[in-house]
């Protein structure tokens, strides 16, 4: 019986490579175009050879190429499916909610390279600059508030006027936090178009995992996996996940900057008490 893509061996992951975490990643962000490719398509598509492409295969729990797109057309085709209200009814439902989040957390992470990378950017202390709309406005009004509490300049752009004052004043040592689920908000795309037309700032995203625009318009992408719902028109599909990275990330961050306070002031305890001797 083949197996659910995200139901794979999930111990694997932590062996991959860089290389092939990599792999991993375009499989995620690509499984529409995945699922049609032979294996020379895929390893042709990431510049890697054939047998990179079947170490990595196996390494996350598949026997070969075959197991390994089957699995990834299964949960193509799942994605797309439409869900409705009634479903919150479902224990499969609350099933896959909690799959999400978990997944998302998982994949985070898996890419410590990713983790490091954010964790030098904030390191320099940015002015962050918030862009959101929609749903994911609402996690742009929650990272604001956290990104203050913990010490940082932070400032949502809720409303079309600000941009102008924006564009006047960031600069390349800047950030740019962006929440958009879709990943192609074309108000947000052509924020950041403007935006960059100007000033080159960072700019960090946390968006779906298929491909997307500001994905590729990311120095630093995350991303999250929902069951999309839409309700008469209005999209409520679930920004917990969202929520969960970006949470993940700065909690990540405080302990890091916690542990390196408390280090120095271990140092300087004992360099006072050597000082008295």
């Amino acid at each position: 019986m083949q197996i659910d893509f995200f139901n794979r061996n999930k111990d694997g992951l932590s062996q991959l490579s860089k290389a092939e975490a990599e792999l991993f990643n375009y499989t995620l962000r690509n499984m529409h175009l995945v699922k049609n490719m032979t294996i020379r398509d895929f390893a042709q598509a990431n510049f890697v050879s054939t047998s990179t492409v079947l170490r990595y295969v196996r390494k996350i729990g598949f026997e070969g190429w075959s197991d390994f797109l089957e699995s990834v057309r299964i949960s193509e085709a799942s994605s797309r499916k439409p869900l409705i209200p009634d479903i919150l009814h479902e224990n499969s439902y609350y099933n896959n909610y909690l799959k999400n989040i978990i997944e998302a957390i998982k994949v985070l992470t898996i890419n410590s390279s990713k983790l490091e990378h954010y964790d030098q950017i904030m390191s320099r202390y940015p002015h962050i600059f918030i862009l959101s709309r929609g749903l994911s406005g609402e996690v742009g009004s929650y990272a604001c508030h956290l990104l203050k509490a913990i010490g940082y300049d932070a400032e949502l752009l809720a409303y079309d006027y600000e941009l102008y004052s924006v564009m006047r004043r960031i600069k390349r040592e800047d950030m740019l936090l962006v929440f958009s689920y879709s990943g192609n908000n074309s108000t947000i795309v052509s924020y950041l178009e403007q935006i960059l037309s100007v000033s080159t700032p960072t700019i960090v995203s946390i968006t779906r995992s298929d491909n997307n625009i500001i994905q590729n318009l990311s120095d630093l992408n995350f991303y999250v996996f929902a069951d999309e719902i839409d309700f008469h028109g209005n999209d409520v599909t679930s920004r917990c996940g969202m929520v969960a990275v970006l949470e993940i990330l700065l909690y990540k961050h405080i302990t890091k900057q916690k542990y390196s306070y408390d280090h120095l002031s271990m140092s300087e305890h004992l360099q006072e008490e050597n000082n008295m001797v």
